[in-house]
């Protein structure tokens, strides 16, 4: 078992380098876990490396602050576990909420661990997503009714991605995808029943109908992470309609109609972010960790979710800041990037 391992770090905005730490034993309860690859959530990764993230100046968070080891999203074998330990043994294929480095413990003492086996035949990059996908899921179990629905997605990043083929799966038909970036929408594309749409076009609402059989969509998923984009979302969306918000908006939307674009229509603004899906089911939401991960890790066994051709890098952890400068600058080259440590 190493005794030093490595990890991202990020001393201050704009700064990410890798730095050796001390690996740990793992104690009573807890698992130690040497770790495969692990996957780039670009949305908030980026919100932290560009200093924008809005917890980052609030005195009363925690997370996240400076110096920042970022990562949530990982795939590894244990290689050690500690006293009391059960269901889980050295050797053993699991995803886990690792952050970017060799190295990870998991502590199964606390309420639904994000810890679950996954078998050896998926591609681990693809593996390492699997904690990623819990944010557009949320948007699934969100949305009530799936099957038949209409979907437009507005965004196609990671995140967009996945949404519109965790929805696919779900069966909602027809599905559009909705992205200025022409390398997004043709990877869109590649699941059944996708159509796509550039929203910058004049009459980008005549062509969505067009798509959709001469109506607006049932349901809208906003997957941009920028804030402006809300109105454009609500726009989109049948009189009635629900839109979504699994991107995370930072900053303050501004000049939204509430009595025109939401009330007067009577769409339905609903929230899904990630931490949704907690430990214990609630009312109206009765989904936990443990039930999304063994349902993200039989999607991607099962091949009913693909997930490894929407990855465009796959690198070592010492290109993480090209990485990082690439999602900022470069999308049209950069979608999914995953982090090997070998």
């Amino acid at each position: 078992m190493a005794d030093t391992g490595k990890h991202a770090v990020m001393p201050a905005p704009f700064t990410v380098h890798a730095e050796s730490f001390a690996v740990a034993d793992p104690g009573s309860g807890q698992v130690l876990i040497e770790t495969e690859a692990s996957a780039v959530s670009a949305g908030t990764e980026l919100a932290i490396y560009t200093g924008i993230h809005q917890w980052l100046a609030d005195p009363n968070r925690a997370w996240p602050k400076f110096p920042f080891v970022p990562g949530y999203s990982a795939v590894g074998h244990i290689v050690a576990v500690g006293e009391g330990v059960e269901g889980f043994a050295p050797g053993q294929r699991v995803i886990y909420g690792g952050r970017h480095a060799s190295h990870g413990l998991v502590d199964l003492r606390t309420k639904s661990p994000l810890i679950w086996p996954i078998a050896g035949h998926v591609p681990a990059a693809a593996a390492a997503c699997a904690p990623l996908a819990q944010f557009p899921l949320a948007a699934l179990i969100q949305c009530g009714q799936a099957l038949g629905q209409s979907v437009a997605v507005l965004g196609l990043g990671m995140i967009g991605q996945l949404t519109l083929r965790l929805f696919a799966a779900a069966g909602s038909f027809p599905l559009i995808g909705m992205d200025p970036v022409s390398i997004r929408r043709e990877r869109a594309l590649a699941s059944p029943g996708v159509q796509v749409l550039d929203p910058g076009v004049s009459d980008a609402l005549s062509v969505l109908r067009e798509l959709n059989h001469g109506a607006l969509p049932d349901i809208v998923v906003d997957a941009t992470g920028a804030p402006s984009a809300v109105r454009l979302a609500m726009s989109a969306v049948t009189d009635g309609g629900k839109v979504i918000m699994v991107g995370s908006p930072r900053g303050v939307a501004g000049e939204v109609d509430f009595y025109r674009d939401l009330h007067g229509r009577s769409i339905s603004l609903i929230g899904a972010h990630g931490s949704s899906i907690g430990a214990e089911p609630r009312e109206g939401f009765p989904f936990t960790r443990e039930r999304a991960l063994r349902l993200m890790v039989h999607l991607l066994e099962s091949g009913k979710l693909r997930v490894d051709d929407l990855i465009t890098h796959y690198v070592h952890t010492s290109d993480i800041g090209i990485m990082y400068e690439g999602l900022l600058h470069h999308p049209e080259e950069y979608l999914g990037v995953a982090l090997h440590w070998h």
